[in-house]
């Protein structure tokens, strides 16, 4: 099953504010946000929301320590058919894409929902 990992919502960067403020990953709203226009890509895709802490082990499991960025979408290398995945990136038998764009366009080609209006 097609994988995707989006950080969860108000995480704390201590990196960059000692205030204790919350954040959310713009990118990963994003591709919430194209879930919740079609939700039957909830029962399609398997959806995991990860801490914004590095490690984040369940991604390096997948397909790397230096891929753990989000949002992620993961397929097997294997898994396609009549869908353009030139795009992907490889690692070991997995395939995936931390692009939002690249996330959008193939969820539209994949699952026939809308194309992203640019």
């Amino acid at each position: 099953m097609t994988k995707l990992f989006l950080l969860k919502p108000d995480f704390k960067d201590e990196k960059i504010d000692n205030e204790g403020k919350n954040y959310f990953c713009p990118p990963c709203a994003l591709i919430a946000g194209i879930i919740k226009f079609y939700p039957q890509l909830e029962t399609m895709l398997e959806i995991n929301y990860v801490d914004f802490k590095r490690p984040r082990k369940v991604i390096i499991d997948l397909i790397g320590e230096d891929n753990q960025s989000c949002p992620v979408l993961v397929i097997e290398n294997h898994q396609e058919d009549n869908v353009d995945i030139s795009y992907f990136n490889s690692y070991g038998d997995k395939l995936f894409i931390n692009s939002t764009d690249l996330i959008a366009k193939y969820l539209s080609e994949k699952y026939g929902i809308g194309i992203p209006h640019h």
